[in-house]
């Protein structure tokens, strides 16, 4: 898959069949479009593409929304890596791209990507108040010469997907339906950074992450994970929270790795969020605090026995 950063700068030697949207978390009902996006390329002997919007056009235009990414903008294209696509073209979402009117929108796509058909909801609008809707790109497409295929949204026991219900169960801590909805663990990336080393004193030594902004973490609680560093996995104890035995303190997210022995300091590592334990909550004594640790540690060795990684 190749990444393309400025729209207007390439010309493609070949049509393409594309789609469009934010694709915050990649989930299984985008990835059900992009397979029919890249099946219905295939037969046509065209390039696949995907467009796809960042930052999220809710950040843009409202700067006090809550919104909190499933993932990255390279988490997102690390995941859609695997999926077979020809092209993943990033369009930068602004203020000044929102008054972009559709059909000047539509036309970039036709001029740059060779635009040929456009897979897209029902519900599905760009451009200037949203004007570029499906009725409009039909009448568009018939004066152009693109198709318009309208795909209908994914559902999984009996329930629509979307990245909205994806993010208020990982906001819970509801791992298991954030998982089948998703395909895959919940994950967040985050760089090692030093702590006050308390985990270490405790005979717990964790990896304290720094996360990136508005970048969705899961409810406080203790969780199995799963680490992975370098390309290596290894199995450990996440800690959501804000250490209340300890008088609280900022909300953080650590990590301690089973059977590893290194420096993780200024790493890059990844944590799969595989279940949640417990709540986190506040220990009348430091030493009810580790025996309770111990306890989670066992409970998590067990926890990731049961699951062929």
């Amino acid at each position: 898959m190749e990444v393309i950063r400025d729209v207007t700068a390439v010309h493609l030697d070949r049509p393409t069949v594309l789609t469009i949207g934010s694709f915050d978390g990649v989930h299984r009902g985008h990835q059900h479009l992009i397979r029919c996006v890249i099946a219905r390329a295939e037969a046509m002997g065209a390039a696949s593409a995907l467009v796809t919007l960042h930052p999220h056009p809710k950040v843009v235009l409202r700067s006090d929304s809550p919104l909190r990414y499933l993932s990255t903008l390279e988490e997102r294209l690390d995941l859609l890596a695997p999926l077979g696509l020809d092209y993943a073209v990033v369009f930068p979402f602004s203020l000044e791209s929102s008054q972009m009117r559709a059909r000047e929108f539509a036309q970039l796509l036709l001029d740059h990507l060779r635009m040929k058909e456009i897979f897209c909801g029902a519900d599905f609008a760009f451009g200037y108040k949203r004007e570029g809707n499906v009725a409009f790109l039909r009448a568009l497409g018939a004066e152009k010469g693109f198709a318009v295929n309208v795909i209908e949204p994914q559902q999984f026991d009996g329930e629509i997907i979307s990245s909205t219900r994806i993010r208020d169960l990982v906001a819970a801590g509801d791992l298991d339906e954030a998982t089948r909805l998703l395909g895959r663990f919940p994950s967040v990336r985050g760089r090692v950074i030093r702590g006050d080393q308390r985990g270490r004193a405790l005979g717990f030594p964790t990896a304290n992450l720094a996360i990136a902004e508005r970048r969705l973490i899961p409810a406080d609680g203790i969780y199995a994970v799963r680490v992975k560093i370098g390309a290596v996995w290894f199995g450990g104890a996440s800690n959501i929270g804000v250490r209340p035995t300890f008088d609280g303190g900022a909300r953080l997210v650590e990590v301690y790795v089973l059977d590893f022995e290194g420096d993780l300091y200024d790493q890059m590592i990844e944590v799969q969020f595989v279940k949640r334990l417990r709540a986190e909550r506040k220990f009348e004594s430091v030493d009810a605090l580790v025996a309770q640790l111990r306890r989670d540690v066992a409970e998590v060795r067990a926890v990731l026995s049961r699951f062929d990684f």
